[in-house]
């Protein structure tokens, strides 16, 4: 990811859609995402299937995968998975970016991202709502988990829980799979 130039979040809302090219606002700077590959693409496929799974018919939950959220007026983040719970998850479906944080976001990492972006948006995500930030680490088969100041590292043979969803459960194993 390379920064292209700093602006608002009102300029960032207002650039013109280009047809497979991919932005983030991050603390106002834009910032050019890669294309997803087929391998992230199946690893961001497994989380939200298993969460869909779980959530059913809840009303007032959902995931979803790469979906624009307006944090602040300087950042605009697209997870590639979010869990919307309860007030969060009242959002007009079809309308981009979305107003606040979810409550869940995941980002798996891909081996051209730099090690201080990724590190500068788990501290956005978390400073604007988020309650916890997964990091899917294909590289390693791991994954990070920040929620407030806390950290947790899970391996392979762990399973990924959260208190947001009692109940859940996902062996990390299954998301390389």
């Amino acid at each position: 990811m390379a920064t292209i130039a700093t602006m608002t979040g009102a300029q960032f809302d207002a650039l013109p859609y280009e047809e497979g090219r991919r932005w983030e606002l991050l603390e106002g700077d834009l910032i050019e995402v890669s294309s997803p590959t087929p391998e992230h693409q199946d690893i961001v496929f497994n989380p939200v299937t298993a969460l869909k799974q779980h959530l059913g018919s809840r009303p007032r939950a959902r995931a979803h995968q790469d979906i624009e959220f307006a944090l602040s007026k300087q950042d605009r983040l697209r997870p590639d998975v979010c869990v919307l719970l309860d007030e969060r998850a009242d959002v007009d479906p079809r309308k981009v970016p979305i107003l606040g944080a979810p409550n869940i976001a995941a980002e798996v990492i891909s081996p051209s991202e730099r090690a201080g972006e990724t590190r500068r948006k788990v501290l956005t995500y978390l400073k604007w709502g988020v309650q916890e930030v997964w990091q899917i680490y294909p590289a390693t088969h791991e994954v990070l988990i920040y929620a407030g100041s806390k950290r947790r590292e899970l391996q392979q043979d762990e399973y990924l829980t959260t208190d947001l969803l009692p109940g859940w459960s996902l062996l990390v194993a299954l998301l390389f799979s």
